[in-house]
Formats: C-alpha cells, structure tokens, sequence
C-alpha cells in the first residue's frame, strides 16, 4: 500500500505498536512533555515538545552556529575555494570538474534518493528541539492513515522554512512517533535553483528533499509519495517582515490542482515565530531584489540573525498541524480536473488555514490583535488579464 517507503520495518513497527496500544506514543516518554491545549473556539490539541535536548544556551548556539544549515550559502564555495587552494592542480581540477558535472546531470534530486543513515538519528532534533524550543501542535481532528496520501502545505516561508524540521524522520520526533508510517513517504520539496548550491543540494539530498517542479511531483505523487510543499514560495520569501504573518495563497491553485488531479488530501500547518528567526530590512535595495525575484524566481532577501550572524535568533517555534482536507478519489489519478472543485477546495484550504491560525495563536504566545494576512500571488493577476483578454 506504500510502495516508496524508506525504512519500512522501523515506520511499521511503530504504527502497530501504538495502534495495539490504542494511546498516543508520545504519552509516558521520558524525552517527550504533552500538554493539552483549547483554543478560544473550543478546539482542542495536544502540544509535544522534544526535552531531551534542553541544554545550556551556549551549547545550542553552538550546534546552531557549527551543525544548522545557517552558513550553507557561503560554505560550499569557501570549501571549494579552500580545496582549490591546498589540493595539487592535478587532484583539485578534476575534482571541480567531476563535482559540477554531477551537479548538472545529476537525477538525485529528482529522486529524493540520497537519503543518509546519519539524517535519521535523534541527534537531529539537537537544533529544532534546543535551540529553538520548537513544539508541535496537532488537533485532535487529525488522523492520518499510513495507507493514504498526503500533501502538507507549509506556510509561511520565511528566511527558512523551519517548519519542515517537524518532518525529521528522527525516532524521538513526536510528529515521526504519531504518524511514522506517513513521514516516511513524505518529500520536503525546494526550488530547483538549492540545487545549484554546493553544499547545499548535498544537505538536501541527504535529507530526501526534491525538486518541487510540476513534473518530479506529478512523477512522485502516482507512486505514492507524500510531498511538503512551501506554498508560498520566493514571493512569499521576500515578502517576510518581523512582528507580521504573511502567506502567498490567494489565487495560488497548482498545489490545489494537483491534490485534486491525484486524489491527495491537503493538511495546512502553519510555523508561528518563524518570521522572528531573522532580523528583516525590506528597504534596502528593494526595487533590485523584486525585479530579480519576479523575473528569475529568486529570492535575496537582506536579513542578519543574532549578533549580526546568520545564525538565527533562538525564536519559540510552534508548529500546528492541521486537519487534513479531504479531496475526491479518482479512479485513473492524472489528466484533466474540474476547476469548480480546484476553486473550492482552494476556497476551503484558505479558510482551514485562517482558522488554524486564529484558534492557536494563542498557543504561541501572540495576542488577539495578531492577524494572518493572505496576499494575492503574482500569477493570480497574470491569469486574470489573459482570460480577461480572451473574453
């Protein structure tokens, strides 16, 4: 029932375990603190929170600063550059070759099959769990089936959407011990472009990330897979502001469309605190930095984190997972969808998120006054002028 499965018997064992159980895995874990939650309009969920990592500050700052992908945009060049530097010309020539003819013919990251042993230790919930305290907030609403498909829009963006670290196939992640059967099929997905990144694709690939073109999903989805999807995207990225939640979503359908074509169930969850992870400054060279997002579909955002480093300010994070929305089944997934159903599942999609927002706001400490603004995406009014155009 799912063929893309990465480390079955670990997934399967766990599954049956707190099925036959009947209890929440997380309940009674020494590593693991559960508390419950009701939100203003009376839902109820459980917030988990990893405690075997909660060090000194120093320490996490460290493993932030050393182990936390914050230095990856400039690493991989000075590791290159360095190799280029102590290597004899005959060694460190072919190697630059070798290296950057993979990176160009390369279907790893198409795949998603680089995933490393390594990437699965606990260890890995060091950064998410220490140094910033994140929790994970899941409705009671939720049931996710190891046996079905899902498609995970994460919002916002931000500098880096940290939200997918709740997704770590780490033993003692609490998402991993609800629903381990269903992160294990589970591709976070990136723009291709992270891929062209020394250092940075190799991050990727070892955690199962792959390029999030409407191709390698469609490729991935009738295999199976479940897919994390940064909805919002470069638009949404440049657009991150400190003290303010802001997502790219109106009129932003292809993820819709593409649950609706394959029969996937879309989960909203929504990452609060990620825009305070980094200092913003949305005016300087502005006008250079949109022109460049718009027509290249990259995004140079101008931000600092703690002490003017790129290590992020240690912000509180919650992640809250949301109520999967049900999409029809198709009996032959693939081909043409009815855009009346993209539209209201789109509709409802929308409205799921703003309540998720609402109800657990307070949860991570925001006030009331605190609100979720939905944006218009750019294509949005693209497509508006051409059908207006053609009417």
């Amino acid at each position: 029932a799912c063929p893309n499965l990465r480390a079955t018997d670990l997934a399967v064992r766990q599954d049956l375990a707190s099925k036959m159980a009947q209890k929440d895995p997380c309940e009674g874990n020494p590593n693991i603190s559960v508390t419950t939650y009701t939100s203003p309009d009376g839902k109820t969920a459980k917030i988990y929170k990893n405690t075997a990592y909660d060090k000194s500050w120093f320490t996490n700052f460290l493993n932030a600063a050393v182990l936390w992908h914050c230095w990856v945009f400039v690493q991989g060049y000075v590791l290159l550059y360095i190799a280029w530097l102590i290597l004899p010309r005959w060694i460190s020539i072919p190697f630059l070759v070798l290296y950057f003819v993979n990176m160009a013919i390369s279907k790893a990251p198409e795949s998603g099959g680089r995933l490393m042993p390594l990437c699965r230790l606990d260890y890995n919930m060091q950064i998410p769990s220490g140094y910033f305290q994140m929790r994970t907030l899941v409705e009671d609403s939720v049931k996710l089936d190891g046996n079905s498909q899902y498609m995970f829009g994460l919002h916002p963006h931000g500098a880096h959407c940290l939200g997918t670290q709740a997704f770590h196939l780490a033993p003692s992640n609490p998402l991993y011990l609800l629903f381990p059967r269903v992160l294990e099929k589970t591709h976070m997905t990136c723009a291709s472009v992270m891929f062209f990144l020394p250092w940075v694709r190799e991050v990727l690939m070892w955690y199962g990330w792959i390029v999030v073109s409407r191709k390698n999903l469609e490729k991935h989805l009738a295999k199976g897979s479940n897919l994390g999807i940064i909805v919002g995207g470069e638009a949404e990225s440049i657009l991150s502001e400190n003290g303010k939640d802001k997502v790219v979503l109106e009129g932003r359908k292809g993820f819709v469309r593409l649950a609706v074509r394959y029969g996937v169930d879309l989960v909203p969850t929504y990452t609060f605190h990620l825009n305070e992870t980094f200092t913003f400054n949305l005016n300087l060279l502005a006008a250079p930095r949109q022109w460049i997002q718009k027509n290249l579909k990259v995004c140079l955002p101008v931000l600092w984190g703690r002490w003017g480093t790129p290590v992020p300010h240690p912000a509180p994070l919650l992640v809250a997972v949301g109520a999967p929305i049900a999409v029809p089944r198709r009996e032959q997934p693939g081909g043409e969808v009815d855009e009346a159903v993209v539209d209201r599942i789109h509709a409802q999609y929308m409205d799921a998120l703003s309540k998720l927002f609402e109800s657990y706001k307070g949860a991570a400490g925001y006030g009331a006054e605190r609100k979720l603004e939905v944006l218009r995406a750019p294509e949005a009014d693209r497509v508006h002028k051409k059908t207006k155009k053609e009417s």
